[in-house]
């Protein structure tokens, strides 16, 4: 495999100093040093200077009509990228100290004036016959086929990005390094044709971008905003925009390596010692399972994106155990998924508590951050997780259809729909609830979750109620822990009181459930609602006096308000009201 390095202004580098950084950087991970004969590094500084010439653009060779399944597999390389680089503690992820947009193309567009460096990014972009004559002169010196690592310094990232498409069609890029970039800047791309239309998703494995935000040329300004194959790492210790430092960068160097010196995940292997599940991660393979039973109950293009945006989630997680097992012993369940397996779900759960969890499950975006629409498929479901857990589906078509009927409830109640269809009700008033007034607080400790906190809307409110997009219910899910918390909420004893209407309909449906199987419920769930209320209703009597008529806090609390009354009124239909409740509402 060969690397090919383009140089940015000047004589093109002909010490290599540039790879003698990458060799002092590999040395660090006691990693030989790359030979000369190894690299190609095409000179071009000869073209920069010249005035008046002439050459015929390359024909671009990137054809692919269709390449969404390509660039799905990306995203999950990009993900592995920034794993592990992440693991090194040697990067920062964007954002970083950003340059605002107007101050930032001030700059750049007085650089271009002041600055060779500039001066001559700008002019590769405005000609095209430059551009023609550098880009044929690298091609003519590259291999037409086989495996290449691209790297491109300064204007020589700017090269190497228009470079992608014009590759020849059998050249693959299994990784491709920008460092110390100016392309970031939308002053630069005026006045001449975007380089790199669309990005080569079938032939670039991935893309990292570094840069020292104090490096003069990047002006602190990654590539992401107007690349979207590009992933941004800020480093330090290159805001002398020098090649070498970059490339000397361990963190820099070990992207390099992990494609030169390919080493295999070691996953701890099992032993006669079977180790316990923890609850949190029981709970995370619980979610595994009921995402996975949710996309196959989705067709076409959206069961594709679930299954790509859920392997990307899984490939983080097993990763993340084998950080976390770090040559230690892990239950059997765990190696599993650390292999890329899918293991049984442990039946540790009693009915109550697999009622609390698929609950919370069911009001859950299982793919945080992702967000597709899942439609029917999150409540259809259910009874096949019930009986994974070892319960029967007629169980599990009861909890479906009591879920369905609170979710179903709001969305009626909310925003006055038809009951013709319950579960699409249904699925209409969870996405109320996402998108809802206030949102649950996660990211506290774990006495926190199931408490809640009054924080900014998700949501803008407007004329004839709701406006602007929806957003799932981020991070319930994210980890098993959460999930394990929010379910624990509904056990009975001291409960926080209840401000959220999602957390609030998570509880009522859990309530709803477990009555309509027979089993137990939180009585005292009412009191907590009304407690609930008088807290929003004094808010929100302390604040209308002197806000604005439509002010947002305001209009926030009141929806909240009259979503946990909606909840209250569901409740005296189902009697789920404490006795005491019943006695007087019978005596009335």
């Amino acid at each position: 495999m060969k690397i090919v390095y383009l140089h940015g202004v000047g004589d093109g580098d002909p010490e290599r100093t540039w790879l003698t950084g990458l060799n002092l950087g590999l040395a660090q991970h006691g990693l030989p040093a790359v030979s000369e004969n190894d690299v190609i590094a095409p000179r071009y500084a000869g073209l920069l200077t010249t005035r008046g010439i002439k050459a015929k653009h390359p024909k671009r060779t990137y054809n692919v009509k269709n390449d969404h399944d390509a660039r799905r597999a990306f995203e999950r390389r990009q993900a592995r990228v920034q794993r592990l680089l992440k693991k090194t503690g040697l990067v920062r992820t964007f954002g970083l100290g950003r340059v605002p947009d107007v101050v930032l193309e001030r700059i750049q567009t007085a650089g271009i004036d002041l600055a060779p460096i500039i001066a001559q990014v700008k002019n590769y972009m405005t000609s095209e016959d430059l551009r023609a004559a550098v880009l044929q002169n690298i091609l003519d010196d590259l291999p037409t086929a086989g495996e290449i690592v691209l790297i491109g310094h300064s204007l020589g990232s700017v090269i190497a990005i228009d470079l992608l498409d014009h590759l020849p069609e059998a050249v693959h890029v299994r990784r491709f390094i920008t460092i110390g970039s100016p392309a970031g800047s939308e002053s630069l791309h005026k006045g001449s044709e975007r380089i790199l239309k669309r990005f080569p998703y079938a032939r670039v494995d991935d893309w990292s971008n570094f840069l020292d935000c104090w490096d003069p040329v990047t002006a602190g300004r990654g590539l992401t905003g107007i690349f979207p194959g590009a992933q941004d790492f800020g480093v330090g210790g290159a805001a002398r925009h020098s090649a070498e430092l970059y490339l000397r960068n361990s963190a820099v160097a070990e992207l390099v390596a992990d494609v030169l010196h390919p080493t295999r995940d070691l996953v701890p292997s099992d032993s006669g010692i079977v180790l316990r599940l923890e609850d949190a991660d029981a709970t995370t393979l619980l979610a595994l399972a009921y995402a996975r039973r949710v996309g196959a109950g989705l067709d076409g293009e959206a069961r594709t994106r679930w299954e790509d945006a859920m392997a990307v989630l899984q490939d983080g997680f097993a990763q993340a155990l084998l950080e976390q097992g770090d040559g230690r012993q892990l239950p059997p369940e765990l190696a599993q998924l650390a292999r890329g397996q899918v293991p049984a779900l442990p039946r540790r759960w009693d009915l109550p508590e697999a009622v609390r969890q698929i609950c919370v499950l069911a009001f859950t975006n299982v793919l945080d951050p992702y967000e597709i629409d899942a439609g029917e498929a999150r409540f259809e479901a259910i009874p096949d997780l019930f009986v994974d857990l070892g319960w029967s589906s007629t169980i599990g078509r009861k909890v479906r259809d009591a879920i369905v009927e609170v979710s179903g409830f709001i969305a009626v109640e909310k925003r006055g729909l038809s009951n013709k269809t319950k579960v699409v009700a249904a699925a209409a008033g969870i996405a109320l609830l996402a998108a809802g007034p206030i949102g649950i607080a996660l990211a506290g400790s774990a006495g926190a979750v199931g408490a809640a906190a009054i924080t900014s809307g998700l949501a803008a409110f407007g004329p004839g109620g709701m406006v602007g997009g929806l957003a799932t219910l981020g991070s319930l899910a994210s980890t098993g822990a959460m999930v394990t918390t929010v379910a624990a909420t509904a056990r009975g004893g001291a409960q926080p009181l209840l401000v959220d209407p999602t957390s609030v309909a998570i509880h009522v449906a859990i309530a709803h459930s477990l009555n309509t199987i027979g089993e137990p419920y939180d009585t005292e769930l009412w009191y907590r609602l009304t407690a609930a209320e008088t807290e929003l209703d004094a808010e929100l009597n302390r604040l209308v006096p002197f806000s604005d008529e439509k002010a947002p806090a305001a209009q926030r609390l009141r929806a909240a308000s009259k979503t946990i009354a909606d909840l209250m009124d569901f409740m005296r239909q189902k009697k789920l009201t404490p006795p005491a409740i019943d006695r007087a509402l019978a005596n009335s």
